[in-house]
């Protein structure tokens, strides 16, 4: 393994300054005040310390002390205003900033940080792969042409902005880590709607193109668990555990049904009793084997379902998945958790975007052609950038030991925005030596 330092906030700043410095620029060289990095970086710092107003802070501090901490910890030349970012960035490409996701990836993947993220089924190591959408931007009177229009039962038009985020997910943990993500969008000139299934289409073989040797079990609720879906995690190499529902897929549990009439279904069970009375649980579970999943009998699945009990025998989850592994008494419980985790790109990325800090519901500014997008990707990069802290930044973790994340986001944003610090280790620095010092 790699030593930590090849992965830390300067090198991800780096990277990002690179990137950033690559994107064509169509303005008139001659006559620009703000070159493109210092303007995504400032974006990006506006995300990363969760301060929407953090520009003008900094424009003030570089005014009284004659530099600013976008400058010495984002190197960042020129600061422009909050509508100079916005103007320049709407427009400019979104592939060249979404590709920072796998390169991140990839870095973190050499010197073992995903590792976490591997779960062994039969003896092979996977990653699973959590697919899910997510609205975050929503108007009745804001729009663009790459808004998503939908009419309700009193006519009213509804903008809004989706996405389908491809995340690391793993059972056990509450860790996650978006590999992925593509735009619900609207770029073809026409009135057809983009939706979720044909953006996670998109998405899924460009997972394969830019990760060609991962092994990926890609885990979704019903909305994926259709035959032209399936066939296409099985042309690009990818395992599924997928979430079936009665009302959705109706071969498929009419099938199951007949099996169990004629005594070809699998029932086991299997225990957790270890810690309190009170934490101890107690699982049954149902497999159907070679069951189809329409009427054409074109594919072929294998179904498992599970009961979750607590320690007085009340019922407390349930749920049916369809897979292309073969379930067995032994890898049941596995499985079964790899279906179960699926919650996490809910409760660990979208609801930590929504409700803890990132504001990602947030107007940061509309535009009318990216910019919603970029703004949107910056956030996630930023998000990305605090989970690789809470990996591998020693002084960071020391810092956030004892106290929420919001706790002591709202402390380094406070401290960010007031004084002027060297670097990014001299802003952990400095705090570290004022809480050791105490009031």
């Amino acid at each position: 393994m790699r030593p930590l330092k090849s992965l830390t906030f300067d090198s991800v700043r780096d990277l990002l300054l690179r990137v950033f410095g690559e994107i064509p620029d169509s303005r008139d060289r001659n006559r620009v005040d703000w070159l493109m990095p210092d303007v995504l970086l400032s974006a990006y710092a506006m995300f990363f310390f969760q301060f929407p107003n953090m520009l003008k802070f900094q424009q003030g501090m570089k005014q009284k002390k004659g530099r600013s901490n976008l400058e010495t910890i984002f190197k960042v030349s020129e600061i422009p205003s909050d509508s100079q970012m916005r103007e320049i960035i709407d427009g400019i490409p979104i592939e060249p900033i979404r590709a920072l996701l796998p390169k991140l990836f990839e870095q973190m993947r050499r010197i073992g940080w995903t590792n976490r993220f591997v779960t062994a089924v039969d003896g092979k190591g996977y990653y699973t792969l959590a697919l899910d959408g997510s609205e975050y931007f929503h108007s009745e009177k804001i729009e663009c042409p790459s808004c998503l229009r939908r009419q309700d039962k009193n006519e009213e038009i509804h903008y809004s902005h989706n996405i389908v985020s491809g995340t690391l997910v793993k059972e056990g943990t509450h860790q996650v880590l978006p590999l992925d993500v593509e735009e619900v969008r609207n770029s073809d000139g026409t009135e057809k709607q983009d939706c979720e299934i044909n953006a996670a289409k998109r998405l899924i073989e460009r997972v394969r193109r830019e990760h060609r040797q991962l092994s990926l079990i890609v885990n979704g609720d019903a909305l994926y668990a259709h035959e032209p879906y399936v066939k296409l995690l099985r042309e690009n190499r990818m395992s599924f555990v997928l979430g079936v529902k009665p009302g959705s897929q109706v071969e498929t549990f009419a099938w199951v049904n007949d099996l169990e009439k004629l005594s070809e279904c699998e029932h086991g069970e299997w225990k957790k009793e270890e810690g309190p009375v009170a934490k101890r649980r107690y699982y049954k579970y149902r497999i159907a084997r070679a069951v189809p999943l329409s009427q054409s009998g074109e594919v072929l699945v294998n179904f498992v379902e599970l009961w979750v009990y607590d320690h007085k025998g009340k019922q407390t989850y349930h749920n049916t998945w369809i897979t292309d592994l073969e379930v067995s008494k032994d890898n049941v419980a596995v499985i079964t958790g790899i279906g179960r985790s699926r919650w996490k790109i809910e409760n660990e990325q979208f609801n930590v975007q929504k409700n803890h800090g990132y504001h990602l519901e947030h107007n940061y500014g509309h535009g009318q052609k990216t910019l919603s997008m970029v703004f949107y990707l910056l956030n996630l990069l930023a998000f990305v950038t605090h989970l690789i802290l809470e990996m591998g930044d020693h002084q960071y973790q020391k810092c956030k030991e004892g106290q929420s994340r919001s706790g002591l986001w709202e402390l380094l944003r406070a401290a960010y925005i007031f004084f002027l610090v060297d670097s990014w280790s001299g802003l952990l620095t400095a705090y570290v030596k004022e809480r050791e010092i105490g009031p």
